[in-house]
């Protein structure tokens, strides 16, 4: 708790945006990863067997029932559609795939372009702190007496590398967290 209460007292003005990049972070990550690996992730490999029996026998209706036994399931839903479709023929059932792993895909890769823009932006932020840092710095050099530079020196220098520090702590905990969302995706 000191940590950010030094960081937030000489961070910059830069460093409240990265905290704010860092509380959408752990928002959509959370929900992310609670989504992708609680309520997408079910366990369907003894009810796609029963599905793969009941086509093979043109049961289709027990195949359906299958499917809607995990409802949720994006994959049981995928194949669902095409069972909807399969009296239609091939190219309808080719749609109504299409059109369900459109869905599907959409589900599992929701907000995930929100994560890579944090994983940038707050890198960036801490580039902008490092740059003001800096910018303080040599304001210090030019404007105060030989007393002051010292003092003015350390605290720009220091806002810059807080600044540097919480930008790349947070991108790299995006990409992080980016990365293991898409894997599951």
């Amino acid at each position: 708790m000191q940590v950010l209460q030094v960081l937030i007292e000489h961070g910059g003005a830069g460093t409240f945006l990265i905290f704010a990049s860092a509380i959408v972070l752990i928002i959509v990550g959370l929900e992310r990863l609670i989504s992708l690996y609680y309520r997408l992730s079910y366990q369907t490999e003894g009810a796609i067997e029963n599905i793969r029996s009941n086509i093979l026998s043109q049961k289709y209706t027990d195949a359906i029932q299958v499917c809607n036994s995990s409802a949720q399931a994006p994959d049981l839903a995928v194949v669902k559609s095409a069972l909807l479709a399969v009296e239609n023929g091939r190219e309808a059932m080719r749609s109504a795939l299409g059109g369900a792993l459109l869905e599907v895909t959409h589900k599992c890769e929701a907000r995930l372009p929100f994560l890579a823009l944090i994983a940038n932006v707050s890198t960036l932020l801490g580039l902008f702190g490092t740059i003001t840092g800096l910018i303080k710095t040599f304001a210090a050099i030019g404007n105060a007496d030989a007393t002051e530079k010292a003092k003015m020196l350390g605290i720009g220098i220091s806002e810059a590398m807080y600044s540097t520090a919480s930008g790349l702590a947070v991108g790299i905990a995006a990409m992080i967290v980016h990365t293991i969302c898409t894997s599951k995706s």
